[in-house]
């Protein structure tokens, strides 16, 4: 055999999830592959008919302290860790009449399940894995001589890669296991520290900023000559990154940043029973709007600003249907994003086979978001709680002489629900849920406030819809006026209501330009600037 190709003489497993190794044992039993086994893996095995060394034959001392030392002996580590090619390693192992193992397979106990289904402290604690850990580092360590492997997912490569090398395993896939391992170990080790940082109450003191695991090394990043990749940590990938896509290219590094947004719209629209639809654009809603009936709402955002989503992003909170499906293969569109799709509507999104179709599942609304943000520059990574304030007409201060009515409240705390997912400067203008203008990014907010009043002006003058005007429509600002300035125009031009946060020096200027302009103004005290 070539050179650095190990044979596969004697495997140690010990194993929490049993499932696949019944199928697992019997081919490493058909090359002639001795198992040594520990506690329930070895009965396990020993009830399928295979033969099986347990492991208290090997070091001969039964389970202590009830199961918490098995595997934790030096003939068993010594087994694992003996360099092949050092004399007196291999002579250590004679004195100990003991052989080498030369695969090992160690999946952890199951600890982050524990967390996740909010199990009781003391089976928490017993669910974090020493023995394991141990002969997964030390296998991995050893990768020269050793093969490990950590999940069931990896027996079929494993067994493959058996048949491939008649029995042996080579250097590359035994360096390849042995990464995954020291991945898979550390992320082990970075819940149970989170854990830990929990029953401490600390929030960000030696936060361990990584337990990802790559899911996509992406074709390209922003742009084409970046490397990029796509990683999930288990919070993630069991809740917003557990969609599905249906048809279209796969997704990239911009397209990822967009579904971030579409989920980002859909959690801040969670409570609504009308249909949304939003229309987002390089990571920026351009449209948004609600209706009774799916497609209007469709209809309505898409003419909120027509030019800007062309080769947009659609994200939708409820089922596409055949007659939406329909209007949305007549123009250019990125990615479609929605609970769920009807037969027919995928059909009709065939026709544009590009199209990127991707399923959020019907129990989207029970997902749960990480409490933290992560964001890297260049002299470090900068860490916050997310901006998950909701606000209702219970947050509002009313600060001028005239009250919003009904419609108008509707309205605000739709527009919020909006600006809150634009880039600031941001401003939202609003009427009848519907955006009809949106001005975001500007250095100052009163080029945002004059570019969302240009798009509904444009909207108005286009007569897409002859009830659109910004009469009795209503403008949404991410942070305080600083300058009365900011609304003159608006109001000039039909507004009735404003939603802010306030706590400008100034607050009372803009505030008096509201009475004397007789239209009503809220504060909400919170500021949802999106640098």
């Amino acid at each position: 055999m070539k050179k650095n190709m190990i044979k596969i003489k004697r495997a140690l497993i010990s194993v929490s999830n049993k499932n696949g190794l019944r199928n697992f044992a019997k081919k490493l039993n058909s090359f002639g592959v001795e198992i040594v086994a520990s506690g329930g893996t070895a009965n396990f095995i020993e009830n399928t008919g295979i033969k099986v060394i347990h492991v208290e034959a090997v070091t001969g001392f039964q389970e202590l302290l009830g199961g918490r030392v098995k595997t934790l002996h030096p003939k068993i580590h010594s087994s694992i860790l003996a360099d092949r090619d050092n004399q007196s390693h291999i002579d250590d192992l004679k004195k100990i009449k003991m052989e080498t193992i030369d695969l090992v397979v160690c999946d952890l106990y199951p600890f982050s399940d524990s967390i996740n289904e909010q199990k009781n402290f003391d089976l928490c604690l017993e669910n974090i894995d020493i023995g394991g850990i141990s002969l997964l580092r030390g296998a991995a360590k050893n990768f020269k001589f050793v093969t490990v492997i950590t999940d069931v997912n990896q027996y079929k490569q494993f067994i493959n890669h058996l048949f491939q090398n008649r029995g042996y395993s080579t250097y590359e896939f035994r360096l390849n296991k042995a990464h995954e391992a020291f991945i898979y170990s550390s992320n082990y080790d970075f819940r149970i520290s989170k854990w830990f940082s929990e029953l401490n109450k600390k929030e960000f003191n030696n936060l361990v900023l990584n337990d990802n695991k790559i899911q996509n090394v992406l074709s390209y990043g922003e742009n084409s000559h970046q490397k990029a990749a796509f990683y999930q940590d288990d919070l993630s990938r069991n809740n917003w990154g557990n969609y599905f896509q249906i048809q279209g290219k796969a997704l990239s590094y911009n397209n990822h940043l967009d579904l971030d947004a579409c989920l980002n719209l859909l959690n801040n629209f969670k409570h609504y029973k009308d249909s949304i639809v939003g229309i987002i654009k390089h990571t920026n809603p351009c449209g948004v709007a609600a209706s009774n009936n799916i497609v209007k709402a469709f209809k309505k955002a898409i003419s909120s600003d027509p030019v800007s989503a062309f080769g947009g992003i659609i994200v939708i909170n409820k089922k596409v249907g055949k007659d939406l499906a329909d209007l949305i293969v007549k123009n250019f569109y990125e990615m479609v994003v929605a609970p769920d799709f009807d037969k027919e509507s995928l059909q009709i999104f065939l026709k544009k086979k590009n199209l990127r179709i991707i399923s959020l599942g019907k129990k989207w609304k029970l997902n749960k978001s990480s409490k933290k943000e992560f964001r890297s520059v260049l002299h470090g990574t900068l860490v916050q709680e997310k901006d998950n304030e909701i606000i209702d007409e219970n947050n509002f201060k009313m600060v001028t002489n005239l009250y919003p009515d009904r419609r108008q409240i509707k309205d605000l705390i739709f527009a919020w629900n909006v600006v809150k997912l634009v880039k600031s400067n941001a401003i939202v203008i609003v009427k009848d849920m519907m955006t009809i203008g949106i001005g975001s990014g500007q250095p100052s907010r009163v080029d945002s406030s004059k570019m969302a009043i240009k798009k509904a002006l444009n909207l108005v003058n286009k007569n897409i819809d002859s009830r659109i005007s910004l009469n009795k429509s209503v403008m949404a600002s991410d942070a305080f006026f600083p300058f009365p300035d900011g609304i003159t125009e608006a109001i000039e031009r039909g507004i009735c209501s404003i939603i802010q946060p306030g706590g400008s020096l100034r607050d009372n200027q803009v505030i008096d330009l509201a009475n004397k302009k007789e239209i009503s103004m809220v504060f909400t005290g919170v500021r949802s600037f999106k640098h």
